[in-house]
Protein backbone atom coordinates (compact mmCIF):
# COMPACT_ATOMS: atom_id res chain seq x y z
CA UNK A 1 0.00 0.00 0.00
CA UNK A 2 1.04 3.04 -1.05
CA UNK A 3 0.07 6.40 1.60
CA UNK A 4 -0.04 9.07 0.05
CA UNK A 5 -0.58 13.35 1.30
CA UNK A 6 -3.26 14.30 -1.31
CA UNK A 7 -2.39 18.34 -1.80
CA UNK A 8 -5.61 19.27 -1.07
CA UNK A 9 -5.30 18.56 2.14
CA UNK A 10 -2.45 20.97 2.67
CA UNK A 11 -4.85 24.25 1.42
CA UNK A 12 -2.19 27.08 0.50
CA UNK A 13 1.00 25.00 0.70
CA UNK A 14 3.99 25.62 -1.96
CA UNK A 15 4.60 22.08 -3.88
CA UNK A 16 7.87 22.14 -2.24
CA UNK A 17 6.74 22.65 1.16
CA UNK A 18 4.17 19.69 0.79
CA UNK A 19 6.84 17.02 -0.55
CA UNK A 20 8.82 17.99 2.52
CA UNK A 21 6.12 17.37 5.23
CA UNK A 22 4.75 14.94 3.39
CA UNK A 23 8.38 13.10 3.76
CA UNK A 24 8.60 14.21 7.36
CA UNK A 25 5.16 12.34 8.26
CA UNK A 26 6.40 9.31 6.88
CA UNK A 27 3.86 9.22 3.58
CA UNK A 28 5.26 7.42 0.48
CA UNK A 29 3.52 9.72 -2.14
CA UNK A 30 1.56 13.30 -2.88
CA UNK A 31 -0.72 14.70 -5.23
CA UNK A 32 0.71 17.73 -7.02
CA UNK A 33 -1.70 20.49 -8.38
CA UNK A 34 -0.23 21.24 -12.24
CA UNK A 35 -3.05 22.43 -13.82
CA UNK A 36 -4.23 26.14 -12.83
CA UNK A 37 -6.00 27.51 -11.54
CA UNK A 38 -6.53 26.53 -7.93
CA UNK A 39 -8.87 27.97 -4.88
CA UNK A 40 -5.61 27.89 -3.23
CA UNK A 41 -3.04 29.96 -5.76
CA UNK A 42 0.16 28.50 -3.64
CA UNK A 43 -0.37 25.11 -4.25
CA UNK A 44 0.07 25.14 -7.74
CA UNK A 45 2.59 23.39 -9.59
CA UNK A 46 4.60 25.79 -11.95
CA UNK A 47 8.16 25.29 -14.16
CA UNK A 48 10.33 27.50 -12.26
CA UNK A 49 9.47 25.36 -9.19
CA UNK A 50 10.59 22.25 -11.03
CA UNK A 51 14.27 21.69 -9.84
CA UNK A 52 12.97 22.63 -6.31
CA UNK A 53 10.84 19.86 -6.28
CA UNK A 54 12.73 17.53 -7.95
CA UNK A 55 15.41 18.02 -5.30
CA UNK A 56 13.24 17.55 -2.51
CA UNK A 57 11.50 13.99 -3.75
CA UNK A 58 15.04 12.75 -3.89
CA UNK A 59 16.02 13.90 -0.34
CA UNK A 60 12.75 12.64 1.22
CA UNK A 61 12.46 9.60 -1.08
CA UNK A 62 8.34 10.51 -1.47
CA UNK A 63 6.78 10.04 -5.15
CA UNK A 64 4.46 11.80 -7.14
CA UNK A 65 1.85 9.20 -8.48
CA UNK A 66 -0.54 11.65 -9.44
CA UNK A 67 -1.51 15.11 -10.87
CA UNK A 68 -4.45 17.25 -10.46
CA UNK A 69 -6.60 18.23 -11.32
CA UNK A 70 -8.31 18.23 -14.99
CA UNK A 71 -12.25 19.14 -16.30
CA UNK A 72 -13.61 17.06 -18.54
CA UNK A 73 -15.05 20.20 -20.22
CA UNK A 74 -14.02 20.00 -23.75
CA UNK A 75 -11.57 18.70 -26.62
CA UNK A 76 -10.06 22.31 -26.75
CA UNK A 77 -9.78 22.27 -22.63
CA UNK A 78 -7.79 19.10 -23.17
CA UNK A 79 -5.72 19.97 -25.41
CA UNK A 80 -4.52 23.07 -22.98
CA UNK A 81 -3.75 20.49 -20.52
CA UNK A 82 -0.40 19.36 -22.08
CA UNK A 83 1.78 21.75 -20.04
CA UNK A 84 0.76 19.92 -16.85
CA UNK A 85 0.45 16.67 -18.46
CA UNK A 86 4.48 17.53 -19.40
CA UNK A 87 4.99 18.94 -15.93
CA UNK A 88 3.36 16.33 -14.13
CA UNK A 89 5.52 13.67 -16.10
CA UNK A 90 8.50 15.46 -15.38
CA UNK A 91 7.51 15.26 -11.97
CA UNK A 92 7.16 11.49 -11.95
CA UNK A 93 3.46 11.23 -11.62
CA UNK A 94 2.00 7.67 -13.18
CA UNK A 95 -1.21 9.61 -13.83
CA UNK A 96 -3.89 12.29 -13.75
CA UNK A 97 -6.84 12.75 -12.03
CA UNK A 98 -10.23 14.02 -14.35
CA UNK A 99 -13.55 15.07 -13.05
CA UNK A 100 -16.56 15.61 -15.34
CA UNK A 101 -17.84 19.08 -13.64
CA UNK A 102 -18.60 21.11 -17.21
CA UNK A 103 -18.70 19.73 -21.12
CA UNK A 104 -21.17 17.43 -22.77
CA UNK A 105 -23.06 14.45 -21.66
CA UNK A 106 -23.56 10.60 -23.13
CA UNK A 107 -21.69 9.73 -26.00
CA UNK A 108 -19.42 13.44 -26.33
CA UNK A 109 -18.45 12.82 -22.60
CA UNK A 110 -17.44 9.23 -23.53
CA UNK A 111 -15.16 10.66 -26.51
CA UNK A 112 -13.74 13.64 -24.49
CA UNK A 113 -12.87 10.84 -21.34
CA UNK A 114 -10.95 8.67 -24.61
CA UNK A 115 -8.98 11.84 -25.75
CA UNK A 116 -8.00 12.40 -22.51
CA UNK A 117 -6.46 9.26 -22.22
CA UNK A 118 -4.57 9.56 -25.52
CA UNK A 119 -3.58 12.89 -24.88
CA UNK A 120 -2.35 12.31 -21.32
CA UNK A 121 -1.10 8.53 -22.62
CA UNK A 122 1.71 10.74 -24.86
CA UNK A 123 3.72 12.25 -21.51
CA UNK A 124 3.25 8.38 -19.72
CA UNK A 125 0.07 9.66 -17.94
CA UNK A 126 -3.03 7.17 -17.29
CA UNK A 127 -6.34 9.16 -16.46
CA UNK A 128 -8.39 8.30 -12.93
CA UNK A 129 -11.59 9.39 -13.45
CA UNK A 130 -13.38 10.92 -9.95
CA UNK A 131 -17.00 11.31 -9.67
CA UNK A 132 -17.98 14.49 -7.49
CA UNK A 133 -21.21 14.99 -5.70
CA UNK A 134 -21.55 18.49 -7.51
CA UNK A 135 -20.50 17.34 -10.68
CA UNK A 136 -22.32 15.51 -14.12
CA UNK A 137 -20.73 12.24 -13.10
CA UNK A 138 -21.75 11.91 -9.51
CA UNK A 139 -21.05 8.15 -8.96
CA UNK A 140 -19.45 5.32 -8.94
CA UNK A 141 -21.41 3.89 -10.97
CA UNK A 142 -21.83 6.68 -13.12
CA UNK A 143 -18.19 6.38 -13.19
CA UNK A 144 -17.56 3.29 -14.23
CA UNK A 145 -20.63 3.69 -17.01
CA UNK A 146 -18.60 6.30 -18.43
CA UNK A 147 -15.54 4.48 -18.07
CA UNK A 148 -16.68 1.77 -20.57
CA UNK A 149 -18.46 3.65 -23.35
CA UNK A 150 -15.49 5.89 -23.62
CA UNK A 151 -13.99 2.20 -24.61
CA UNK A 152 -10.53 3.23 -22.78
CA UNK A 153 -8.16 2.29 -20.23
CA UNK A 154 -9.18 5.30 -17.31
CA UNK A 155 -9.42 4.12 -14.15
CA UNK A 156 -11.43 5.84 -11.53
CA UNK A 157 -10.76 7.90 -8.22
CA UNK A 158 -12.82 6.89 -5.07
CA UNK A 159 -13.18 10.00 -3.10
CA UNK A 160 -15.31 8.49 -0.07
CA UNK A 161 -16.41 12.12 0.79
CA UNK A 162 -18.51 12.44 -3.21
CA UNK A 163 -19.57 9.13 -2.46
CA UNK A 164 -21.28 9.88 0.60
CA UNK A 165 -22.56 13.27 -0.16
CA UNK A 166 -24.14 11.79 -3.40
CA UNK A 167 -26.27 9.86 -1.25
CA UNK A 168 -23.70 6.31 -1.77
CA UNK A 169 -23.35 3.57 0.59
CA UNK A 170 -21.06 0.62 1.13
CA UNK A 171 -23.12 -1.29 -1.70
CA UNK A 172 -22.39 1.13 -4.36
CA UNK A 173 -18.51 0.02 -3.67
CA UNK A 174 -19.37 -3.42 -3.89
CA UNK A 175 -21.53 -3.56 -7.10
CA UNK A 176 -18.56 -1.74 -9.02
CA UNK A 177 -15.49 -3.46 -10.46
CA UNK A 178 -13.01 -2.84 -8.10
CA UNK A 179 -10.05 -3.21 -10.62
CA UNK A 180 -11.47 0.40 -11.99
CA UNK A 181 -10.63 2.05 -8.79
CA UNK A 182 -6.62 3.12 -9.01
CA UNK A 183 -7.10 5.91 -6.30
CA UNK A 184 -8.62 6.68 -3.18
CA UNK A 185 -9.12 9.50 -1.42
CA UNK A 186 -9.82 9.41 2.42
CA UNK A 187 -11.61 11.33 4.48
CA UNK A 188 -15.01 11.90 7.33
CA UNK A 189 -17.92 14.32 7.37
CA UNK A 190 -20.94 14.60 9.57
CA UNK A 191 -23.95 12.26 8.91
CA UNK A 192 -25.95 15.58 7.95
CA UNK A 193 -24.92 18.69 6.12
CA UNK A 194 -27.06 21.79 4.35
CA UNK A 195 -25.82 22.45 0.60
CA UNK A 196 -24.24 25.44 1.83
CA UNK A 197 -22.09 23.44 4.30
CA UNK A 198 -21.61 20.76 1.87
CA UNK A 199 -20.10 22.85 -0.36
CA UNK A 200 -17.32 24.49 1.95
CA UNK A 201 -16.81 20.85 3.48
CA UNK A 202 -15.49 20.34 0.18
CA UNK A 203 -12.90 22.05 -0.53
CA UNK A 204 -12.37 23.50 2.64
CA UNK A 205 -13.31 21.77 5.85
CA UNK A 206 -13.32 17.87 5.86
CA UNK A 207 -12.73 15.77 8.95
CA UNK A 208 -9.73 13.14 9.59
CA UNK A 209 -10.79 9.52 9.26
CA UNK A 210 -12.72 8.33 12.54
CA UNK A 211 -13.83 11.65 13.80
CA UNK A 212 -17.23 11.87 11.56
CA UNK A 213 -19.93 9.29 10.60
CA UNK A 214 -18.60 7.96 7.36
CA UNK A 215 -18.89 4.03 7.19
CA UNK A 216 -15.09 3.57 6.38
CA UNK A 217 -14.38 0.44 7.29
CA UNK A 218 -16.85 -0.76 5.15
CA UNK A 219 -16.73 1.48 2.20
CA UNK A 220 -12.91 0.54 2.03
CA UNK A 221 -12.95 -3.70 2.90
CA UNK A 222 -13.25 -4.64 -0.49
CA UNK A 223 -10.91 -1.72 -2.41
CA UNK A 224 -7.41 -2.52 -3.85
CA UNK A 225 -4.46 -2.17 -0.80
CA UNK A 226 -1.14 -1.98 -3.34
CA UNK A 227 -2.77 1.33 -4.85
CA UNK A 228 -2.22 4.52 -3.82
CA UNK A 229 -4.21 5.39 -0.57
CA UNK A 230 -4.68 9.21 -0.22
CA UNK A 231 -5.84 11.28 2.36
CA UNK A 232 -7.53 14.29 1.29
CA UNK A 233 -8.45 16.67 4.55
CA UNK A 234 -8.57 20.14 3.57
CA UNK A 235 -9.11 22.47 6.97
CA UNK A 236 -8.85 25.94 6.07
CA UNK A 237 -9.81 26.65 10.03
CA UNK A 238 -7.10 24.49 11.17
CA UNK A 239 -3.99 26.36 8.81
CA UNK A 240 -5.85 29.66 9.70
CA UNK A 241 -5.75 28.85 13.61
CA UNK A 242 -1.73 28.68 12.87
CA UNK A 243 -0.75 24.76 12.67
CA UNK A 244 2.92 24.56 10.74
CA UNK A 245 2.23 22.04 7.86
CA UNK A 246 4.36 19.88 8.97
CA UNK A 247 2.30 19.16 12.37
CA UNK A 248 -0.94 18.95 9.81
CA UNK A 249 0.65 16.37 7.88
CA UNK A 250 1.40 13.80 10.80
CA UNK A 251 -2.27 14.31 12.15
CA UNK A 252 -3.18 12.94 9.03
CA UNK A 253 -1.06 9.91 9.06
CA UNK A 254 -1.84 9.12 12.73
CA UNK A 255 -5.42 9.32 11.62
CA UNK A 256 -4.54 7.04 8.28
CA UNK A 257 -2.62 4.41 10.24
CA UNK A 258 -5.52 4.37 13.10
CA UNK A 259 -7.83 4.06 10.20
CA UNK A 260 -6.03 0.89 9.07
CA UNK A 261 -5.09 -0.72 12.54
CA UNK A 262 -9.35 -0.51 12.72
CA UNK A 263 -9.65 -2.23 9.80
CA UNK A 264 -7.07 -5.23 10.20
CA UNK A 265 -5.00 -6.68 7.72
CA UNK A 266 -6.64 -7.34 4.45
CA UNK A 267 -9.53 -9.62 3.78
Amino acid sequence: MQLSLDCLTMTDTPPVELIECAGKAGFDAVTVWTNPPSQYPRQVMTPAMLGDCLAALDATGVKVHSAEAFDLASAEAIESYRPGFELAAKLGAKAALTYHLDGPDGDEAADLLALMVEVAGEYGLGINLEPISMGKTRTLTEAGALVRASGSNAGICFDTLHLMRSGGSPSDVDAIDTSLIRHIQINDGLAELTEEEALVEASGERLFPGQGAFPLDDLLRNVPRDIPWGIEVPSVRSMASGTPPSDYARDCMAAMLGLLGRMGPER
